[in-house]
């Protein structure tokens, strides 16, 4: 509702931004990727300890740059690798 009262108009008045994506949305699928692979920076190279639950099964990212080098990586449960990716 756009806060007109009801004896104005009979019929809810649509609000535009009401259904535009935010911010926080946007960006709150790769904060659980990011949760569930804990990528982190470790001297120089990037590290994963992951926890991914079997419903999710595998998360595989390419073409991560850190560190002036391009990286990728692979984890399954509690398993992974990182490594660096032939793609420059």
């Amino acid at each position: 509702m756009s806060g007109f009262d009801r004896e104005r108009l009979l019929f809810a008045v649509p609000y535009p931004t009401a259904c535009s994506p935010q911010a926080w949305a946007a960006g709150a699928p790769l904060a659980l990727v990011r949760g569930d692979v804990d990528l982190q920076p470790v001297d120089g190279r990037l590290s994963v300890n992951p926890d991914i639950p079997p419903e999710i099964g595998r998360i595989a990212g390419e073409r991560i740059r850190a560190f002036g080098q391009c990286w990728e990586f692979e984890a399954v449960g509690r398993s992974g690798y990182v490594r660096l990716s032939d793609d420059a």
